[in-house]
């Protein structure tokens, strides 16, 4: 089948990377156009094909013969501007069904007429001339000389309103349902593809909104949409809905502060947020005005169903973000506190009665400031957050306060149990009785203020009212003081320092690439005991290998140190070796005694203590100088280093024998 009055063009362009920016720029030379919106010319065009990129490899297309000589000199302008950047391209024009006669652009060649199997040609333009002929084969032109709006009345393809009706056609279609097959919405979108419609922001398959721009778009797609079993929004329902959301939009815009990193436009939970972020005067003012502008909106917008097909469309098309299905309840609970600053009464959650406090206390009822207060103290048990205060509170509230204190201890229960259903705070203040009474240890609560506290104990002492269970277990932890006769090894801790100039200076290559890298912590440890000398370790991590190294290098101490190793002894627990406790033995009284231990530091280089029981946690550590060695604990997680694996330590040894002159040091990891 011959296929006349048409002609082929087919281009391809190798451009300069570093060129792209200008090309697009460029104007062509002759026209009126630059390189940019000539291609988005050809991409409006039927039966042309090109690539979405900025600059297409290559574009192919049949045209009209009466306008082929005029898009061909378009094509031969921005085929010279690619040569005058630097690049290349190749051109070939053809009848559908007839000969390919191909052009060469190259150095200062222009349109270089050549054979198209000349080596040069890298473009396979017969290939390219029968895709396009079966595109023409395939193509079926809107009807434009049929189009007529629903009124019956003639129209304009380039028509944005009816000359009868007056209907707009750029009006937004709303989708309010889909078929869930997407195969059958597959040929709607190959449709709007050939008659080069711009497709919806997700796409045929997800769309909420179709935007027409004339008659010919308008009316193709109330053709075509119900073909492929979409139904659409009713007009005026999406009308109103958009107009709610643009109002409040535009509502957001001038009362929510945006700082100026702000990229999108915030909804109405990222725009609260936002004035809750401010200091309460300037919240309370733009809430004020918020709620006095925009308040007959609040209740419309309660109403409002995040999920419904017509709101999702509404909030595409005026660019308001909606809330999920989820956030519903919380957004219906803010409305009514923005209300609040308008003068109306609806009882708010505790959330924004929080809120309503910091930002406008007057506003508060006589009944909210009571649940405001029970709010408060229930948030202290359960947390532990101003517990302190909670406590001062109590005891001010009531004829006796050592009875008060007395009623938490009891409340507290018994010290030694581990009852989930019992606030941790609680717990922990009747222990610190228990510690108190033992030995006069200053109570560690939370944010209680510990004299204080000290003083409320003794107070309840004196009156004799402390919970039998309390004294109870303090009589047995003065018959079974810690560390209930366990075994335990002397064991000591140092602490890292800042490095020194010549810390930094002192490189050491990585064992994996050889690479030679600064340390990341330096210890000078002193000697530990006799027959013993310090060492200056220093620990190195090498993050550009693949296995994160970490590895250690010990000389002569370098400077001394006016910081002692903490010296303390480490005792076995049973819990962990699952052994048999001794007699009296109290988990919690056991683990403060070891806390006390390190002197509130968490453990960085511990040496000695213990032997590690775990065999995998053994490895041999032969050291190069043949030494005898001290066992050392990294532990990386306290020390940010590349963490050990299994275990919250790193095993190594160092060479501490007096007089070495290279002294050695090993982790686990060395090869």
């Amino acid at each position: 089948m011959r296929i006349k009055g048409l002609m082929g063009l087919a281009v391809r362009i190798d451009y300069k990377y570093s060129t792209r920016k200008k090309w697009l720029v460029s104007r062509l030379e002759g026209q009126d156009r630059t390189a940019g919106e000539f291609l988005a010319e050809l991409r409006e065009r039927p039966l042309f094909d090109l690539s979405s990129l900025d600059i297409p490899g290559e574009i192919h297309g049949a045209v009209p013969a009466a306008d082929f000589p005029g898009l061909r000199a378009r094509m031969e302008a921005l085929l010279d501007l690619t040569v005058r950047l630097g690049g290349r391209a190749e051109l070939a024009e053809f009848t559908l069904d007839g000969e390919v006669r191909c052009f060469l652009w190259e150095g200062k060649r222009r349109a270089l007429p050549v054979r198209h199997e000349d080596p040069r040609v890298k473009t396979d333009f017969v290939m390219l001339q029968k895709h396009c002929r079966e595109a023409v084969l395939k193509y079926k032109p809107p009807r434009t000389d049929a189009l007529r709006c629903s009124c019956g009345a003639p129209a304009e393809p380039a028509a944005v309103t009816c000359s009868r009706c007056a209907r707009d056609f750029t009006v937004p279609i709303g989708i309010a349902t889909r078929p869930e097959a997407h195969e059958r919405l597959r040929p709607l979108r190959t449709r709007l593809v050939e008659l080069k419609f711009p497709l919806p922001k997700h796409d045929v398959f997800e769309a909420k909104v179709f935007c027409p721009r004339n008659a010919l778009e308008a009316l193709t797609y109330d053709e075509l949409l119900p073909k492929a079993g979409l139904t659409f929004v009713a007009p005026k329902q999406l009308a109103s809905h958009v107009a709610l959301l643009s109002e409040l939009r535009m509502g957001l815009k001038r009362h929510v502060p945006l700082g100026p990193e702000a990229e999108d436009e915030p909804g109405f939970i990222d725009g609260l947020r936002s004035i809750l972020k401010q200091p309460p005067a300037s919240a309370r003012k733009c809430l004020e005005r918020w709620a006095k502008e925009q308040k007959h909106l609040f209740q419309a917008f309660a109403a409002v169903e995040p999920e419904a097909a017509g709101w999702l469309a509404a909030a595409e098309v005026s660019g308001f973000p909606l809330h999920s299905e989820h956030q519903h309840d919380w957004v219906r609970e803010a409305l009514d506190f923005i209300l609040r600053f308008s003068g109306a009464r609806a009882e708010l959650s505790s959330k924004f009665l929080e809120e309503l406090e910091r930002i406008a206390p007057d506003l508060l009822s006589a009944k909210e400031r009571k649940r405001r207060e029970r709010d408060v103290d229930a948030h202290a048990l359960r947390t532990g957050e101003g517990f302190g205060a909670y406590l001062k509170r109590l005891t001010a509230s009531v004829k006796s306060p050592p009875q008060a204190v007395a009623a938490v201890l009891k409340a507290a229960g018994d010290p030694d149990e581990e009852d989930d259903f019992i606030p941790n705070v609680l717990k922990e203040t009747s222990r610190a009785a228990v510690e108190w009474l033992v030995d006069g240890q200053r109570p560690d609560v939370g944010d209680v203020p510990g004299d204080w506290l000290a003083g409320q104990f003794k107070a309840v002492q004196r009156a004799k009212v402390f919970p039998k269970v309390i004294l109870k277990r303090a009589e047995e932890a003065r018959l079974h003081p810690a560390p209930f006769g366990l075994p335990g090894e002397r064991t000591w801790d140092v602490q890292p320092v800042p490095p020194s100039d010549a810390d930094s200076k002192a490189l050491a290559a990585c064992p994996e690439c050889n690479r030679r890298v600064k340390p990341s912590r330096v210890f000078h440890v002193p000697a530990l005991e006799k027959g013993t000398e310090g060492r200056t370790l220093r620990l190195y991590e090498c993050e550009r290998c693949d296995r994160s190294m970490l590895f250690a290098r010990a000389e002569k101490l370098a400077r001394s140190t006016k910081a002692p190793a903490n010296v303390f002894t480490e005792y076995a627990n049973p819990l962990l070796e699952e052994t048999q406790p001794p007699q009296g033995f109290v988990r919690w009284r056991f683990e403060r005694f070891v806390t006390r231990q390190h002197q509130g530091k968490r453990l960085a280089l511990q040496f000695g203590g213990l032997p590690v029981t775990d065999s995998w946690r053994e490895p041999v550590m032969g050291l190069r100088c043949k030494h005898s060695s001290v066992s050392v604990r990294i532990y990386t997680d306290n020390l940010d280093l590349q963490p050990a694996y299994g275990a919250d330590f790193m095993m190594g040894r160092v060479c501490m024998t007096p007089g070495c002159k290279k002294p050695d040091v090993r982790t686990e990891r060395d090869d």
